[in-house]
């Protein structure tokens, strides 16, 4: 399983790791295929207070988002992160309220982050300029 810890202090709140997400989900694997194609980042910055945080999938070993689901479109792979059925999800929206984390957000279907599986390393964190996303395998 592969987490991804938020090193606030180090973080500048420039969202480069939210652009490079949105990327890596976009047909294009570019900037400007995201913005066409209506891409978002699985991985938000946020600044509340003057104080910056990160909503992600935090993977939890009992997701409430599944539970919460009226019709299993959503289950959880060998990794940890969570898979949704785009045939199956009705685009209810309750995962995204049952997320503790605020990590699913619902553009008409749920988004919640993968891990990158495809590459070596997620997007964000090989984007982050002050390198405030760390990757470890636990």
């Amino acid at each position: 399983m592969i987490k991804i810890f938020f090193e606030k202090e180090k973080c500048l709140g420039c969202k480069t790791c939210e652009l490079a997400c949105a990327a890596a989900h976009s047909k294009t694997k570019n900037i400007a295929g995201a913005i066409k194609e209506r891409r978002f980042s699985r991985i938000r910055i946020k600044v509340k207070n003057g104080k910056i945080k990160v909503e992600q999938c935090m993977l939890c070993v009992d997701p409430k988002c599944i539970k919460a689901c009226p019709v299993g479109a959503l289950e959880r792979r060998e990794n940890g992160t969570i898979k949704v059925n785009e045939i199956t999800c009705t685009g209810c929206g309750l995962c995204q309220d049952a997320c503790p984390f605020n990590a699913i957000k619902l553009y008409n279907f749920p988004t919640v982050c993968d891990r990158c599986m495809e590459s070596d390393e997620p997007y964000c964190a090989k984007a982050c300029p002050t390198k405030a996303l760390k990757v470890k395998a636990v």
